[in-house]
């Protein structure tokens, strides 16, 4: 998947889960203050992301993610996790 790709799937899922956000006003920029979203919101966003996009957060690089491009990256420099 290429990097447009991945984005815009990022993007049209982080949308779907935020009730209050319109997909359009979602950017690679946006961080999860902007988006509305506290730790707790944070939290299920990223174990939703998880689950959807095959892959696993490290506890300690977690911590460093704030905006949507910080998962796109995420995505992008670790490899699904494999499913049985």
């Amino acid at each position: 998947m290429n990097t447009t790709d991945l984005e815009a799937k990022v993007i049209t899922f982080i949308a779907s889960k935020i009730e209050h956000v319109e997909a359009s006003t979602v950017t690679i920029a946006s961080t999860f203050e902007q988006l509305g979203l506290d730790s707790m919101d944070t939290v299920q966003l990223l174990f939703d992301a998880e689950e959807n996009f095959g892959i696993t957060f490290d506890g300690d690089e977690v911590k460093a993610l704030r905006s949507v491009g910080d998962i796109v990256d995420y995505i992008k420099n670790h490899p699904p996790t494999a499913t049985e």
